[in-house]
């Protein structure tokens, strides 16, 4: 056996690759359905004028009455109450939610083409006397099929190279059509759920009543003391004494007429 020989060959390839593939997007939209029942009373005609005067500063400065853009609301679990002053007008409201879920998806398709020139190497090995069936001839056969291996790799690598390029600045439409549908969907899923909802709102409104009458009523007696204890002070009365004991108001003063 001599030493062994090595057969070195360079190959040449003109490529002209199209490809396409497909974006897909998936997007998850969560929030809440809710259902409404409501009920509205005026004050008009069972609260005198200083007392309905009275009711906004006593929201005012009362813990847990927020002050909106036409009313005063105080909200709890189930539900709230709002105070409307420009109209007089109480209106409590109970509320039921449920979580909801929606998907969208879509896709996009990414063309592309990949073209030039690429170049490899192979090599091949064989002996002078042959040994082992290595001649001259399977030498370069070898050599040739690695380099046209090679040039396979370096094809595929330069399309891979070409979709991932592609695929991380695609994608746009497809995320903004799904995001679309998603939305769509979410919006569908609470229109149907709200009749549902609704009714379950309608059966707590008695007891969510309950507890709106008592925090305006806690609101309303305070404006009464204060509409009394106004009209006390513009006609000059003295000596006067405001007390509660066990929810009863008591308010005592002196007026000379």
């Amino acid at each position: 056996m001599c030493n062994p020989r090595r057969i070195r060959v360079r190959a040449t390839r003109e490529l002209a690759v199209a490809w396409e593939q497909e974006m897909r997007r998936r997007v998850v939209r969560s929030g809440e359905a809710t259902g409404e029942a409501r009920v509205c009373e005026s004050l008009r005609g069972s609260v005198g004028a200083p007392t309905l005067a009275a009711l906004p500063g006593v929201f005012a400065r009362t813990p847990g009455w927020e002050e909106t853009e036409d009313a005063f609301r105080f909200s709890f679990d189930g539900g709230y109450v709002a105070y409307r002053p420009v109209e007089a007008e109480l209106e409590i409201v109970a509320t039921v939610s449920a979580a909801i879920e929606a998907v969208g998806e879509a896709t996009e398709t990414v063309r592309g083409e990949v073209t030039g020139t690429i170049a490899a190497e192979g090599t091949g090995m064989y002996y002078d006397d042959a040994w082992g069936g290595r001649d001259r001839t399977s030498a370069q056969r070898d050599a040739q099929a690695a380099a046209e291996a090679a040039l396979n790799m370096e094809a595929e690598e330069r399309v891979r190279r070409a979709r991932s390029e592609a695929g991380s600045g695609a994608g746009g439409e497809a995320q903004e059509a799904a995001a679309a549908r998603a939305d769509a969907a979410l919006a569908a899923e609470a229109r149907a759920r709200e009749p549902e909802l609704r009714e379950q709102a309608a059966a707590r409104l008695a007891a969510v009543g309950v507890m709106g009458r008592n925090l305006f009523h806690q609101a309303l007696a305070d404006a009464y003391r204060d509409a009394v204890l106004a009209y006390a002070r513009s006609r000059g009365a003295e000596f006067i004494r405001c007390s509660e004991t066990d929810g009863v108001l008591e308010i005592d003063f002196e007026l000379q007429i």
